[in-house]
């Protein structure tokens, strides 16, 4: 990565840690709820208009389905903090940080569209009884999951942390059969592989058994006024405007903690450190998934 991108990714990074030990995270968040429910009265007033057939309704609704996607994740919210942490503790490339933001966001509308049309179509639940059961199982089952993912980190960091003491590396290097002179152990780099593509699962998981409320309240509406594949498109459009602020979380996290070691006083340390950062991060997950848990 060259230095000046890093460079960015820490300045960018520290700026948001700076926000939120002085207290600019609430007025962000106080923002942010002011402005989705703005989007959301704008949302309803289109859908009548979009229902009546008015031109250039639909249009207006998607996009406001953006904006408010946007404006949502610029709130509080465990996908940015969850895929942040987990892209300053572990080596995943920006590319699969910034897949896995993405993902995330449209497992969070897929999750969305399920619930309401097997809610809704199916069971006939209303608005306030799909709430209910999204805050009562659906937020419990993410946040349990969230929980499970940073505990993994933990132990395993704290696994690399004990194999990067010198007399586990003087062992692994024995690790060679004298008779034919190769290694019988798994090919290190087909292991990271395999392991990143789960936790790559993982951490999608996580984030999408946790529908968003405005995309319940989209979906809701349009299926009762006959607009379900409006509705979908909306909660689509939601899903990307989410995916971005997400996305640029993961990345300056990823970016941050490249930029971090490929200072030489850094690398140096590496493999102390790393193993450290992926503890702290799991920690970091692990304290967030219980805070959230006490709070529902």
């Amino acid at each position: 990565m060259p230095r000046a991108v890093a460079l960015v990714a820490i300045c960018g990074a520290l700026g948001l840690l700076v926000l939120w030990l002085t207290g600019g995270s609430a007025a962000l968040a106080d923002w942010a709820q002011t402005a989705q429910r703005a989007a959301q009265d704008r949302m309803a007033t289109t859908l009548r208009a979009l229902h009546a057939g008015a031109p250039g309704a639909l249009a207006g609704l998607w996009g406001l389905c953006f904006a408010y996607g946007f404006v949502h994740a610029i709130g509080p919210g465990h996908g940015k903090l969850v895929v942040g942490a987990y892209g300053m503790g572990t080596n995943a490339s920006l590319v699969r940080l910034g897949g896995i933001a993405m993902l995330g966001a449209f497992g969070q509308a897929l999750t969305a569209i399920l619930l309401v049309l097997g809610g809704a179509a199916l069971l006939g639940l209303t608005r306030a009884g799909m709430e209910e059961f999204a805050t009562r199982w659906l937020d419990r089952a993410a946040l349990l999951a969230v929980l499970a993912l940073g505990l993994w980190l933990v132990i395993r960091g704290a696994r690399a942390f004990y194999r990067s003491r010198p007399a586990a590396q003087d062992h692994s290097a024995q690790d060679i059969c004298p008779s034919c002179g190769h290694s019988h152990a798994p090919d290190p780099v087909a292991v990271a592989r395999a392991q990143s593509w789960r936790e790559m699962a993982a951490v999608i998981g996580a984030i999408s058994l946790r529908p968003c409320t405005g995309a319940l309240f989209v979906l809701l509406l349009t299926w009762r006024m006959g607009l379900v594949w409006q509705g979908v498109g909306g909660v689509l459009a939601m899903a990307l405007g989410t995916g971005l602020v997400t996305v640029t979380a993961a990345l300056l996290a990823g970016g941050a903690r490249r930029g971090a070691f490929s200072v030489p006083a850094m690398a140096r340390f590496s493999p102390v450190l790393m193993p450290a950062f992926e503890i702290l991060a799991g920690g970091v997950i692990m304290l967030l998934a219980l805070n959230m848990l006490n709070s529902i």
